[in-house]
């Protein structure tokens, strides 16, 4: 058998004539899910941090573009959280017209990111078109990037309808006080308003007329016993009945009182303290136990034990008890502090001391927490049960003044017996009468002139008696 002629080619197998499919797929498949691995990274890098996907793809341009407005927000927001005065920015941030410019803002951003993302997943250094997996990662990433723009709509429309209703004072037919110049006193009346069940109407639980005095950046607060009668209206006229049934009263004959039940409460302790009241502010009771909550609660001093065995309602209750010492109590229990009465040696006096610290310990705890306040919820809870008629472009000048205000520069009053005297037992039940001399003295020192020192009680200044002077020197010469 002869050999094959040496000038020939060697026949090819038919292994190695038949290439597989196997063979000619496998260097495809992994180079295109390394290529959309690599896309996803560098996307979701740019959603989070615009700019830093760009980075990633060593595209020095683009993560500058995308990257400085990025960090220009970030510094912004930072020095606002940092700020000395973060209740006050805080403050400014929500009002309604910086809210509106913050949604709109909100909607730039979320525009931004998808732009960035987009960006650094389509970047021409991938070879060829993203496959399943860049696709629906994609999708995946559109949606972590959207909802929390959309949450963040939601919750600042909520906001500015809330807002709305807060500023836009009482439901009740109202009409205004006139406001002071900047620099002058800012006399507000805050009425707790108690309408839970068992009421037939909305009787004030609390009567209390907070004063700011923004040049000597003080507080003075003086709470209105609730059961004083024969109120002046300011009009020459007096209110035979409790003051905390004007309100509603007032509400229920227009005809005798045009101006509302607000506004003639208004006038009505203007009248008996000689001040203006320039504004208002109601809060149901509710309303109080869930603006304390969502602040995280607040802590008080308790000087006295407080006990009453019948006292209920709000989430407490049968009974309620507290003993003297530092406590940190949540809504429920900060109103049953502010409002139990009928423990041994508590009176109505006692009690509107008590609201007044309540009141002062909130301030300082919504302070203190600043921007890391549950905005949302504390919204909510003003929202649904807080009316005012304070222009809403003043809620910055009072959170800055709140801001700097401490318990030292606030000053804490109760109309009791130096000041008001019994009425006896009269058909509208046990009252109070006021004693107008007593009142307009005490007027005269807690709500003086911008910058003067609302000191009270007046420190009694010891008068010299030349007779003790010269007693140690007669008895020298004996």
């Amino acid at each position: 058998m002869s050999d094959p002629a040496a000038g020939d080619p060697p026949l090819p197998s038919s292994r190695a004539r038949r290439p597989t499919d196997r063979s000619q797929a496998r260097p495809v498949r992994p180079a295109s899910r390394t290529s959309d691995i690599r896309r996803l990274i560098a996307a979701t890098a740019s959603s989070i941090v615009p700019g830093s996907g760009q980075a990633l793809n060593l595209r020095l341009r683009p993560a500058l573009f995308f990257g400085l407005p990025t960090a220009l927000i970030v510094l912004v927001a930072w020095l606002i959280a940092h700020s000395d005065r973060s209740a006050a920015v805080l403050a400014r941030l929500i009002s309604p017209e910086i809210l509106g410019a913050l949604l709109l803002l909100n909607v730039a951003v979320l525009l931004w990111r998808v732009l960035a993302l987009f960006q650094a997943f389509s970047d021409r250094r991938y070879p060829g078109q993203p496959g399943r997996l860049g696709g629906v990662g994609l999708v995946a990433l559109l949606a972590f990037t959207v909802v929390p723009h959309a949450a963040a709509w939601n919750a600042g429309s909520a906001a500015q309808e809330m807002f709305a209703e807060i500023f836009a004072g009482s439901t009740v037919r109202s009409v205004s006080g006139p406001l002071p110049e900047d620099r002058q006193r800012l006399n507000v009346l805050l009425i707790g308003v108690d309408s839970g069940p068992g009421r037939t109407e909305a009787l004030t639980d609390s009567l209390i007329v907070v004063s700011l005095d923004p040049v000597g950046r003080t507080v003075s607060m003086v709470s209105i016993p609730r059961d004083l009668a024969g109120v002046p209206l300011g009009n020459g006229d007096t209110y035979g009945p409790k003051i905390n049934s004007l309100m509603t009263f007032a509400d229920l004959h227009p005809a005798d009182f045009p101006a509302g039940g607000i506004r003639t409460l208004e006038n009505a302790v203007g009248a008996l303290l000689g001040i203006p009241i320039h504004a208002y502010a109601t809060v149901d009771l509710t309303g109080f136990v869930a603006m304390v909550d969502a602040v995280g609660g607040v802590d008080i001093d308790v000087e006295r034990p407080l006990a009453d065995a019948k006292y209920g309602g709000f989430g407490v209750g049968p009974g309620w008890s507290v003993e003297p010492g530092r406590h940190h109590f949540d809504g429920a229990n900060a109103l049953a502090y502010a409002r139990i009465r009928k423990s041994p040696g508590e009176s109505d006096f006692t009690r509107a001391a008590r609201q007044q610290q309540i009141l002062v310990a909130l301030r300082d705890r919504a302070v203190s927490v600043g921007v890391l306040v549950d905005l949302p919820i504390l919204i909510r809870a003003v929202g649904s049960t807080v009316r005012t008629d304070l222009p809403a472009d003043r809620l910055a000048q009072l959170a800055g003044l709140a801001d700097q205000i401490g318990a030292s520069s606030t000053v804490k009053v109760v109309l009791t017996s130096s000041m008001i005297r019994s009425g006896g037992s009269t058909k509208y039940g046990s009252v109070w009468l006021a004693v107008p001399s007593r009142i307009a003295a005490m007027t005269k020192v807690v709500f003086g002139p911008p910058g003067a020192d609302p000191t009270w009680p007046v420190p009694v200044v010891p008068v010299p008696n030349p007779d003790a002077r010269e007693a140690p020197t007669r008895a020298g010469r004996l």
